[in-house]
C-alpha cells in the first residue's frame, strides 16, 4: 500500500523537489531492504534449500547482466561492485517473492513483497549517488524537463528580466535522418532584445546511459547561465540540449554509421534549424561545443572535424577518440567496419591538419579520474602544437554529473570569453 501510494504522488509532482542525491536516504532505503530480505527469508523453517536455489538464480542472471553490459558495450567503464551486488539483491527478491508468497506467514509475505521495491530503490539510489544522473524524483521521472511539441513555442511571461527560459525543441533531421529524441533550448534574457542575432551558441551534449535534458537538470547548465546572464546585462549564450545517440542506452560516438547520421544531425540538421528558427548568426567564432563523457569525446571530434562549424569546445572527461572498447568493436559497431572512417575520426590525425588556429579548447577530468585526467593532459598538449588555446584543470570528484556541473561552471565564464561575449 506505502509503494502505491508513493508511486501515485509521485505521478502527480507532488514529489518532484524531493532531493535522490542524500546519503542518508539511501543509507535508510538500503538498510530497510536488507532487513525485508532476512524478514522474508530467515526467519522460517528450512529455509536453506530454496535460499539456495534463490541466490544462485539471482547471481547467475546478474553474471549474464554483466558479461551482456561488457559484450555489446553499452558499459565499457568500469563500476563499483556493490553494484552488481544490489542488481543481484533485486533479483533475489524478486525471485524469491513468489517462493515466499506460496507458503504460510503473514509477516514473512509482506516483508518479500517490501523487498521488491526496496531492494530496486536501493539499488537506483546507490547508482544515483555514484554518477548524480538525477538530483531529485522530477528528474528522474521527468517533470522537470522542458515540454512541448516540435516547433519553438515560447511560454507566457518569455524575457522575464534576469532570467532566461527553457523551451522544448525538436530539430528536424531532414538531412541526416536521425531518429533522435526532443531536446530543449535555454534562451537567455537578451534574446528578447535586439541583442538577440549577436548571441553565441552552446550545443550541449550528454554522455550514455543519458538523456539531452541531463544538462538541465544534473549538469546545473540553465542555473550557471542564468547566474551568467544576471551579472552581463541579461546576455548570455543560447544553450541547445539535444540528442546525440537516440536512446537512453544508445551511443553513436557523434559519428555517421550504422547507429545513425548523428555526425551529420549535429553538424548540419541542427545548425539549420537553430539559424532558421532561432534568428542567430551562423558563425564558426561564435558557436561551441560542450559535452561531459561520451559527450566530451563528441564535443572534441565534432570541433576538430567541422571547424567552419563551431570554433570552440569543451571536453569534459571525454576518451581519446570515438570507442566502443577496443579497436576492432569500435570499428565493426561505429564505423561498418571502415577502417578509414575509424582514422578519420582519430583527433590526432584531425588536430595534425588543422589550419584554423583561432580556436579554443577546455579539457578537464575529475582528480580520481584518472585515466580521462591523463586524456585531458594529452588532449591539451596535441591542441597546443596545432596552435589552439587550450585550458586544461582536473576537478575533485569521479566519473559523474557532480564533477560535470561544476566543471562547466568553472569553465562558462571563459567560455563565453571565447565567444565574444565580454559583457
Amino acid at each position: 500500500m506505502a509503494s502505491v501510494i508513493t508511486a501515485l504522488l509521485a505521478g502527480s509532482g507532488r514529489l518532484d523537489g524531493v532531493p535522490l542525491l542524500n546519503p542518508a536516504l539511501g543509507d535508510t532505503v538500503e538498510t530497510a531492504a536488507v532487513l525485508a530480505l532476512i524478514a522474508a527469508w530467515l526467519f522460517r523453517r528450512r529455509p536453506a534449500r530454496p535460499l539456495a536455489a534463490v541466490l544462485a538464480a539471482a547471481a547467475l542472471l546478474t553474471g549474464m547482466v554483466v558479461g551482456a553490459l561488457r559484450l555489446t558495450g553499452l558499459v565499457v567503464d568500469p563500476y563499483p561492485a556493490s553494484f552488481a551486488l544490489w542488481v543481484g539483491l533485486g533479483l533475489a527478491a524478486l525471485l524469491g517473492a513468489p517462493v515466499v508468497l506460496a507458503r504460510p506467514g503473514m509477516p514473512r509475505r509482506v516483508a518479500a513483497v517490501a523487498a521488491v521495491p526496496l531492494t530496486l530503490a536501493g539499488a537506483l539510489l546507490l547508482m544515483n549517488d555514484e554518477y548524480g544522473g538525477w538530483p531529485t524524483v522530477g528528474d528522474l521521472l521527468g517533470h522537470n524537463s522542458a515540454r512541448g511539441g516540435s516547433a519553438l513555442r515560447l511560454p507566457p511571461g518569455s524575457g522575464v528580466p534576469g532570467r532566461g527560459v527553457l523551451v522544448a525543441v525538436n530539430p528536424p533531421a531532414g538531412r541526416s535522418h536521425f531518429a533522435h529524441r526532443p531536446g530543449s533550448v535555454y534562451l537567455p534574457p537578451a534574446f528578447f532584445t535586439a541583442a538577440r542575432a549577436q548571441l553565441p551558441v552552446i550545443i550541449m551534449l550528454a554522455g550514455t546511459p543519458g538523456s539531452p535534458s541531463q544538462w538541465p537538470t544534473a549538469g546545473r547548465a540553465v542555473a550557471t547561465a542564468d547566474a551568467f546572464a544576471a551579472a552581463h546585462s541579461g546576455k548570455a549564450p543560447i544553450l541547445l540540449f539535444v540528442d546525440n545517440n537516440g536512446s537512453v542506452t544508445g551511443d553513436t560516438e557523434c559519428v555517421d554509421g550504422p547507429r545513425g547520421n548523428a555526425e551529420t544531425y549535429l553538424t548540419v540538421d541542427v545548425p539549420a534549424f537553430v539559424t532558421r528558427t532561432l534568428k542567430v548568426q551562423r558563425s564558426p567564432d561564435r558557436w561551441a561545443v560542450a559535452g561531459f563523457s561520451e559527450g566530451g569525446t563528441c564535443a572534441l571530434d565534432l570541433t576538430l572535424a567541422h571547424p567552419l562549424t563551431f570554433r570552440h569546445l569543451v571536453d569534459l572527461a571525454g576518451d581519446a577518440a570515438p570507442t566502443m572498447g577496443d579497436a576492432a568493436h569500435t570499428r565493426s559497431t561505429l564505423f561498418g567496419g571502415s577502417a578509414a572512417a575509424m582514422r578519420e575520426h582519430d583527433p590526432r590525425r584531425l588536430f595534425a591538419r588543422l589550419h584554423e588556429t583561432d580556436m579554443t579548447a577546455w579539457f578537464a577530468a575529475a582528480d580520481s579520474d584518472e585515466d580521462r585526467v591523463g586524456i585531458a593532459r594529452d588532449m591539451a598538449a596535441a591542441g597546443a602544437r596545432a596552435g589552439l588555446t587550450v585550458h586544461q584543470f582536473a576537478g575533485s570528484g569521479g566519473h559523474n554529473w557532480q564533477f560535470a556541473s561544476t566543471a562547466f561552471s568553472q569553465v562558462f565564464p571563459g567560455l563565453c570569453a571565447d565567444l565574444g561575449l565580454h559583457s
